[in-house]
């Protein structure tokens, strides 16, 4: 079977839907969906990805699915290949074997990353391998992957490229990792959700209902609200600019729920990230929108499967 006769199966898991679809690195993403994580529970988590391969099965393409790949949130120790640490959005998969939200009787290969490493290694692809490339998605948290050429980087253990908890205020806002001034606590809109509800502005939505749209209207009646938005991205900005330092990748892409709903302006967060730049940095580094949009973690899970499935078929 040639490799474009072989599809793979992408499931990104996120803090409130699961994406999903199949293709492969010939034809890319071939069909894509979603469904509500409207329970957050293991059981209902298993149950919607029963559903998802249940259709997927029903399908004439199952029959070429040679893999599935999966992203999820949190911290992957990639020597016991589960999640460890805090995972505030989802807590009850940490300690979990990735492998296991798979039912016994589906006996194709499973592999799996940090969703973000996986919109990373999407975002590469797209752009041929050819470059050494950071993505960041911004969301209920900040997620951040770092794909050299066509290798995603984890570090030692895989704990690396957590830029949500790089610290920029010391003893600021309390994070949900337990710290204090991570940027994910200004800049993601959880952070900013926290923040903004504790001003006294009438307002009918509880913090836990805000969304994007409820965070810039909030922004633009309030003028400590505004204060709070424009904080966050100078502290998001500060954050980016370290890792250029840091790693002199020649791409930043950046993409996520919360930059497609323009929670951001993009052409501001440009140029202050490219203002705390180094001036040899700010030469040679590329900002950039996401090209793959909310489909990314699922085309890098798939493109992940297929790479691994043809590394291990060899």
């Amino acid at each position: 079977m040639s490799t474009s006769d072989k599809y793979f199966l992408g499931i990104d898991i996120g803090a409130s839907s699961v994406k999903y679809g199949w293709g492969n690195s010939k034809v890319g993403l071939q069909y894509f969906n979603k469904k509500e994580l409207s329970t957050k529970t293991l059981p209902f988590l298993k149950n919607i990805i029963s559903e998802i391969l249940n259709f997927a099965s029903d399908n004439p393409i199952w029959q070429k699915i040679k893999a599935i790949g999966i992203g999820t949130p949190g911290t992957i120790d990639q020597n016991i290949h589960q999640i460890v640490g805090v995972n505030p959005n989802l807590p009850f998969l940490v300690n979990l074997n990735i492998e296991n939200l798979i039912p016994e009787n589906i006996k194709i290969p499973v592999y799996w990353d940090n969703d973000a490493n996986l919109m990373c290694f999407a975002e590469a692809w797209l752009r041929d391998f050819k470059c050494d490339i950071v993505g960041i998605t911004i969301g209920s948290g900040i997620g951040c992957g770092f794909v050299q050429k066509d290798r995603i980087f984890h570090g030692s253990h895989g704990y690396a490229m957590e830029l949500g908890h790089i610290c920029i205020i010391p003893g600021g806002e309390l994070c949900s990792c337990g710290r204090k001034g991570c940027v994910e606590a200004y800049s993601s809109v959880d952070g900013l959700k926290r923040r903004i509800s504790l001003l006294e502005i009438p307002f009918s939505k509880t913090e836990s209902s805000l969304n994007v749209k409820d965070l810039l209207y909030l922004s633009a009646i309030d003028s400590k609200a505004k204060q709070i938005l424009e904080e966050g991205l100078y502290i998001l900005a500060q954050g980016i600019t370290n890792l250029i330092v840091l790693l002199d990748p020649e791409i930043i892409v950046i993409g996520g729920g919360a930059m497609e709903g323009s929670l951001y302006d993009w052409k501001k967060l440009q140029k202050q990230i490219i203002d705390f730049m180094p001036a040899i940095n700010a030469e040679h580094t590329k900002i950039e929108k996401a090209l793959a949009g909310n489909k990314a973690g699922v085309l890098g899970a798939i493109i992940l499967a297929e790479s691994i499935n043809k590394f291990v078929s060899e």
